[in-house]
């Protein structure tokens, strides 16, 4: 069983530098963790840290390309839908992973549509859209909570002073009591991780488009779990599930009562538990 390492960096097509790194066991099924937006990969601490997950599964977070330690081009062409989906099978293709799951939080939940459009979804085993992810750029519009609606003109403004700012809030909006659940020393980690991402690289990852019809095709076709905070402060509880429903007719949606944002940090031992009974329930055909 790997260990949690340093990582490594992979060179995506274009030439970008993709931080990565993997945890587990090889021999069982692969996932592939995703973080936010604004975030790093450290957001999966809990997940790779948990002896029943690397004893079985084999696990892989990369860092997206404009976050944390990848690089972050400042070219808008570097944000394309097809970049990020090259970035992807980059990391696949390093740790030779052979259909992997898909564990997208937040904006991370926008790769797959990403990766479909790109190479379809038959080397996908399933999906896992935790905490108010992004279906798709055009479908994340319609269930965007008013709170992070607010907030991002906030995290947008470039000028020096707002910077840290936007960083607290933030931090501060991912978690549902921030007072009691978010301790000084992993807000300021979650800060920091905000504060790598230049503006520049910040504001052509939001601005960039995604073809979502590919997805819409063949969504139906794909295993979904939904892990979802009832008082997720970025995205409306009801109306995520509702749209995600009329793409995924066979849906497996899970509402975690209390939790906000990030389920993965908040209730890691259930998110886990649920993580680990839809890969294995996948994988044996049921």
């Amino acid at each position: 069983m790997a260990p949690p390492g340093e990582g490594q960096y992979l060179q995506s097509k274009d030439g970008t530098r993709i931080w990565a790194d993997a945890s587990g066991d090889p021999s069982k099924p692969h996932v592939v963790f995703i973080h936010g937006f604004a975030c790093t990969a450290l957001a999966f601490e809990k997940q790779f840290s948990d002896p029943n997950l690397l004893n079985n599964l084999y696990m892989v977070r990369y860092e997206l390309r404009g976050h944390a330690r990848s690089d972050q081009p400042s070219n808008a062409e570097a944000y394309e839908s097809i970049r990020y989906a090259e970035d992807f099978r980059t990391v696949c293709e390093a740790f030779n992973l052979k259909k992997p799951f898909i564990f997208g939080w937040s904006y991370g939940g926008l790769i797959p549509a990403d990766v479909i459009d790109a190479y379809g979804a038959d080397d996908i085993a399933g999906i896992v859209y935790a905490g108010g992810a992004a279906l798709t750029l055009e479908l994340h519009a319609q269930y965007v909570h008013p709170g992070m609606a607010s907030l991002i003109p906030v995290m947008l403004d470039p000028s020096p002073d707002s910077l840290p700012n936007a960083a607290r809030l933030f931090a501060e909006s991912c978690v549902e009591n921030p007072e009691e659940t978010l301790p000084f020393d992993t807000k300021i980690k979650w800060m920091g991780g905000a504060l790598m991402q230049t503006p520049t690289a910040r504001a052509h990852a939001f601005a960039r488009k995604q073809n979502p019809k590919r997805w819409e095709e063949e969504i139906k076709n794909i295993p979904v779990l939904i892990i979802q905070g009832e008082l997720d402060r970025h995205a409306q509880t009801d109306m995520l599930i509702s749209v995600a429903q009329k793409w995924i007719p066979k849906l497996n949606a899970v509402v975690l009562k209390g939790i906000g944002h990030a389920p993965v940090y908040e209730n890691a031992v259930e998110t886990n538990r649920l993580l680990l009974e839809f890969v294995k329930q996948v994988a044996s055909g049921n």
